[in-house]
């Protein structure tokens, strides 16, 4: 597997270390390309922190990085012309064995937290006080299991091993353990798995292109939906006012009754391959098929 790098603002890194929050989005790199960046300020120019907006400074004592092994259901768009080969990565569920790393000025580095899978989440480092939320799970990102007649969130540890998990402790099925985070999860065989797939359930918001990320009801019982740009028209999201969650990640919650368009398709990536590859070739993801979903 290519592992790979994104910097996440003082926001993200929040909601990663306290909220237990499970997405990420936005640029990424090849590890290897940018291993001479070793301080904020190197980081700074490699990534291009420098966009309007930004948090980063390049004086800043640290920033914080997530490190993943790229995995086969992550979508990426190739960005060409920059000083690294880099990638745009839609809205996605954070890859099992990610992990959470802060860089220091003085070039030293601390790891925060790592994120098991979708069954144990977020773990804090020893030495950092307290221990991450725990996110809600949403079938509408990340991998779904078909598993003894039940769709489950699930993760892809190998080639033989999948990972299922649940919010609430099971009713009939036996072999569940309850993780520290309160989370409850079974590992099974690839060949138990009848079905694994990735909902890909897009829109469009005035005009926009959009996938749904989540939904649920408000107090009023209306449905709603967090919705997260696909990239394509970054002016338009701005005109629209969609909030910046970092440079070329433009997100809102709206009225699910405002989408058009609507396409839902399970999304199964070709034998599981891996994204960007390890030359100097840049692609944006491995090959897919796109099944209609009913």
């Amino acid at each position: 597997m290519t592992l790979m790098q994104k910097v996440v603002t003082p926001a993200s890194s929040y909601a990663h270390l306290v909220n237990g929050h499970d997405r990420m989005a936005g640029y990424v790199v090849r590890a290897a390309d940018v291993s001479f960046a070793t301080t904020p300020a190197q980081l700074f120019e490699v990534h291009g922190l420098g966009y309007p907006g930004s948090p980063f400074r390049p004086t800043d004592d640290h920033v914080d990085l997530l490190r993943f092994e790229s995995s086969p259901q992550l979508q990426y768009r190739d960005v060409p012309g920059y000083i690294v080969p880099l990638w745009w990565l839609r809205h996605s569920r954070i890859p099992p064995r990610t992990e959470l790393v802060r860089v220091y000025s003085d070039g030293s580095s601390r790891l925060l937290a790592w994120y098991g899978d979708v069954g144990t989440g977020w773990t804090s480092a020893p030495g950092i006080p307290g221990q991450p939320g725990l996110s809600s799970l949403s079938r509408c990102v990340g991998p779904v299991a078909k598993w003894h007649s039940a769709y489950l969130e699930a993760d892809v540890l190998d080639d033989d091993t999948v990972v299922l998990a649940l919010a609430n402790p099971p009713l009939a099925e036996t072999g569940f353990d309850q993780s520290p985070s309160g989370r409850w999860y079974r590992h099974v065989a690839r060949t138990e798995v009848s079905e694994l797939f990735e909902l890909d359930l897009t829109a469009r918001w005035n005009g926009l292109a959009v996938r749904v990320v989540d939904q649920w009801q408000d107090a009023q019982r209306y449905v709603v939906a967090r919705i997260s740009h696909l990239g394509d028209d970054m002016d338009r999201a701005e005109r629209l006012h969609l909030q910046q969650v970092e440079a070329g990640v433009y997100e809102a919650v709206v009225y699910a009754a405002e989408l058009t368009d609507l396409q839902t398709n399970q999304v199964v990536p070709l034998t599981w391959a891996p994204g960007p590859t390890t030359t100097s070739q840049r692609s944006y993801g491995a090959p897919y098929q796109h099944h209609a979903h009913y």
